[in-house]
Order: C-alpha cells, then sequence, then structure tokens
C-alpha cells in the first residue's frame, strides 16, 4: 500500500519553514517576469556582511577560477535569501539543470493526490540511468536514488494546472508547452532554470507543508543515495546531470549536486555544478566545500 502524503513535522518545520518563508519573500519583492521567465533584479549580492566575505574568500582561496575553469558554484544564505558567493557562469542565465526538478514534481503531484504511487524501475529499457533497475520504490527511495523510471511515470500522472500553481509558488519558470515527461524530469533538456533562482526554489520548498517525503527523500540522497558522497547525515541534497549546453564541452554531461544544511534549522545552500562530469561523481567536491565551510564529514 503506497505510503499516504504527510505534513512536515514539527520538529523539522519550527526553524525550516521561517528560514525559507524569509528566502520567499526576498525572492517574491526582487523578481518580476521578463520574456516568460523570471528574471531577478540584482539577486547576486555584493560580499559585505562577514560571512559572505568570510564563505568567498574560502571558496575562491581553495578552488580559484582560473584552476577550476570548468567549475560553478553559489551558495545561498537561506535565512534572508540572498546568494553570498558565486564563482563561475552567472547564475541569473539559465541553464539545463537535468533531474534537479523532480522535487518539484513530486510536490505538484501531492497537490492533487493522496498518496505517492510505487513504481517499478527496469533500467534501461524504462529510460533509467541504472542499467538494472531499481526495482519497486517508493517516492523517497526514487528521489534518493534519482530514479528517471519512477518520475516519468509521476510526470506522466501530474496535473498540469496544478505543477503551474507550484512553480509560481516556488518563483520557477514554466517548461516547454506541452513538455513532454522527460522534458520535465531533465532527461531532455529544454526546461531550463537560472542557478539562482533555483537555489530560492529549493529554499521555499523546505516551508511547503506537503513536501515531508520529498525532504526524507533528499535526506536519504545525502545519507545512502545518489549524494552520499558528501558524507553527511545532517544534509538535504538532490544530484543532477545535464547535457552539456558550452562552447567548450569537455564531455557529454554537466554533474550538478544541491547541497541544504543543517537539517533541523538550514542556514547554507550549496548548489555546484561540473563541467564532464555526473551528480554523483560531482558530490564528492561538493562535500570538500562543505567541509571547508564548516560541515563536518561523518562518516
Amino acid at each position: 500500500m503506497a505510503p499516504r502524503i504527510s505534513l512536515a513535522s514539527s520538529e523539522f518545520r519550527s526553524g525550516a519553514r521561517a528560514r525559507a518563508s524569509v528566502a520567499l519573500s526576498f525572492f517574491l519583492l526582487n523578481c518580476s517576469p521578463v520574456h516568460g521567465q523570471l528574471a531577478a533584479e540584482a539577486s547576486v549580492t555584493s560580499p559585505t556582511s562577514l560571512r559572505a566575505q568570510s564563505t568567498q574568500s574560502a571558496l575562491t582561496q581553495r578552488w580559484p577560477r582560473a584552476a577550476n575553469p570548468r567549475l560553478s558554484w553559489l551558495v545561498l544564505d537561506i535565512t534572508n535569501g540572498q546568494i553570498i558567493a558565486h564563482q563561475g557562469s552567472d547564475p541569473d542565465v539559465p541553464i539545463p539543470v537535468g533531474s534537479l526538478t523532480k522535487p518539484f514534481l513530486a510536490l505538484a503531484y501531492a497537490r492533487t493526490h493522496n498518496a505517492f504511487p510505487h513504481v517499478i524501475c527496469r533500467g534501461t529499457q524504462d529510460r533509467c540511468w541504472l542499467p538494472r533497475g531499481h526495482g519497486s520504490l517508493g517516492v523517497e527511495d526514487a528521489l534518493a536514488h534519482s530514479c528517471n523510471a519512477y518520475f516519468l511515470k509521476l510526470a506522466s500522472q501530474t496535473d498540469p494546472n496544478a505543477l503551474q500553481s507550484v512553480l509560481k509558488l516556488l518563483g520557477l519558470p514554466s517548461p516547454p508547452a506541452e513538455a513532454t515527461p522527460a522534458e520535465l524530469i531533465g532527461l531532455d533538456p529544454t526546461w531550463e532554470i537560472a542557478p539562482a533562482t533555483l537555489a530560492r526554489a529549493y529554499a521555499s520548498l523546505l516551508s511547503q507543508p506537503d513536501a515531508a517525503s520529498i525532504l526524507a527523500g533528499l535526506r536519504e540522497a545525502a545519507s545512502k543515495g545518489s549524494a552520499s558522497a558528501l558524507y553527511s547525515e545532517d544534509a538535504l541534497a538532490k544530484t543532477g546531470t545535464a547535457p552539456c549546453h558550452h562552447r567548450t564541452c569537455v564531455a557529454s554531461a554537466d554533474g550538478l549536486v544541491i547541497a541544504i544544511t543543517p537539517i533541523e534549522d538550514p542556514r547554507t545552500l550549496l548548489l555546484l555544478r561540473q563541467q564532464g562530469s555526473t551528480g554523483a561523481a560531482t558530490a564528492t567536491l561538493a562535500a570538500q566545500m562543505l567541509h571547508v565551510l564548516g560541515v563536518p564529514r561523518e562518516r
């Protein structure tokens, strides 16, 4: 029997909802629709606060741009919705984000269903990245292991109006008209989202009352799923692999990772993109960055 979609626990919501609400309010006050996209006005702040200066300095000293041209990253302060550090490509320019859209599809599905389904993943024949397949799994395991078969099925059963409502709520741009399930989950890279916009949407996701199963899946991803290279039991994470769209592609894909920490009272969101990699492999580098920022490794 499929698990019911429950409300987020009061233990988590006590801090996370307050901080994410601040982030969402900041986003709505500073964003306006431009040519069908949401373009942030001054979404990247100069490193004037002590925390911003120390964050920018710590990461750029360890990973200078000249020596790491294939890396792009940003750090969002969840307490105020501001990007306090970034390097690489412009965080306001939309890019393919691969599987990082999957939690938003799950939230839209939850708005019109009482429970998430269980799906059997048979691997390659179901367009999943894992050739042998994941077997039978629910939404938490599907998020943790970024199962394409599961989310292709979920996307085909998600009400388009519910999806548009969720995207508007989180400040996200709409996918292409009549987007296919493959486009909605990032397998076909037509839906592009600016990294700054994506980071704030994840911060806002923390405060949604029907996101408990989704957040549990992101926690499982960080502890034993596709982002387990983070070596953290106190993080939420999602990995993604998107086709390379750069002029200087070194491989066919870019690896992306979002990591949010700590779980109980989230303060920091790291979004990292590495050319010529996968999301799971990029999580190893994300772990190093979090360690530089003072997030302990637990395994």
